[in-house]
């Protein structure tokens, strides 16, 4: 089986993951880790694989790459518990996973201009799931409510 490497980093990196606590969390040697992330392995072993995506919270076709391209559906992050609902995405984060239409430095431009909601954390502007669904509604379309007559 083929893994998609930067899906695979995307969703890792959502999780706020490093390399060696996916290794903790699967068992697989971080440089491993690192070649799938890179695409540098051809073939992983259905198991791995298995591991891999249970230790994310995705299941196995979130990662896999079969020649389709993934979709945003596919590597969308699993809600958790409520304590993900606390966690901060930075923008980068953001664009990786397809959660907002911008580039990571179209939302951080946004964000410094306070044009869409964010927090600035020391300087860095970082956003919650919160914060993604309220700005994502900012740009919603009322349907038209044709009045009584």
């Amino acid at each position: 089986m083929r893994l998609h490497g930067p899906a695979l980093k995307a969703l890792r990196k959502a999780q706020g993951m490093s390399l060696r606590t996916l290794q903790a969390a699967t068992g697989i040697d971080r440089r491993y880790l690192s070649h799938l992330e890179t695409a540098e392995v051809d073939d992983v072993e259905a198991e791995r694989a298995d591991a891999l995506a249970g230790a994310l919270g995705v299941p196995t076709e979130a990662i896999a790459d079969e020649g389709d391209t993934v979709t945003a559906e596919a590597i969308e992050a699993p809600v958790i518990d409520l304590d993900d609902e606390l966690k901060r995405y930075t923008p980068e984060q953001v664009y990786a996973l397809g959660w907002l239409p911008w580039s990571a430095r179209k939302i951080k431009e946004l964000a410094y201009a306070r044009e869409i909601y964010a927090h600035r954390d020391g300087g860095r502007i970082t956003l919650t799931r919160e914060d993604i669904r309220r700005t994502s509604a900012l740009g919603a379309i009322e349907p038209f409510q044709n009045p009584a007559a």
